[in-house]
C-alpha cells in the first residue's frame, strides 16, 4: 500500500499557514469559518477519510490513523506516514491534527472564524 507525497503536502500546507490563535497563549492554528470551509481544510478532511478507509481495507498493514481523541469542542488524530524501512525500523513523519470550534472569545485574533485546525509535524519511527 503506497501513500504519495500529496497526502503529506496537504497536512504540511496547513502547518505553514498557521498563526497564533490567541494573544495570551502559544496556541497556533489555521482559523476558518465553518459556514465557508476553505478548500485546504476540506482537503485535510478528505485525506483523513481516505486514509481511514485504507486502514480498514488493509488491516494487516501498519495503520495510518492513530490516537483519535474527541472532546467537547474538537477532535484530534495522529496520522503516521512512513517513508522508509531502515535497520528494522519504519521511519516517517507524524502529523498531529486537531480540529477545534472556538467559542466567542475577545482575544481570538481572527474574529471572522469560529474554528481552527492545528497541524504539528514531527519525525517518527517505530520498530518494524
Amino acid at each position: 500500500m503506497g501513500v504519495f507525497k500529496e497526502e503529506a503536502h496537504i497536512f504540511e500546507n496547513i502547518a505553514k499557514k498557521q498563526k497564533r490563535i490567541y494573544n495570551d497563549a502559544a496556541d497556533f492554528g489555521y482559523p476558518y469559518n465553518t459556514k465557508s470551509i476553505p478548500q485546504e481544510v476540506k482537503n485535510v478532511f478528505e485525506t483523513i477519510s481516505s486514509l481511514t478507509k485504507l486502514d480498514k481495507e488493509y488491516p494487516d498493514e501498519t495503520p495510518f490513523i492513530r490516537n483519535r481523541q474527541q472532546w467537547k469542542d474538537g477532535v484530534s488524530v495522529d496520522v503516521i506516514i512512513f517513508w522508509e524501512k531502515d535497520e528494522g525500523y519504519y521511519r516517517g513523519t507524524k502529523y498531529t491534527i486537531s480540529f477545534n470550534r472556538t467559542p466567542k472569545h475577545p482575544s481570538l485574533i481572527d474574529q471572522s472564524s469560529n474554528a481552527f485546525i492545528s497541524v504539528d509535524v514531527s519525525p517518527y519511527s517505530e520498530k518494524a
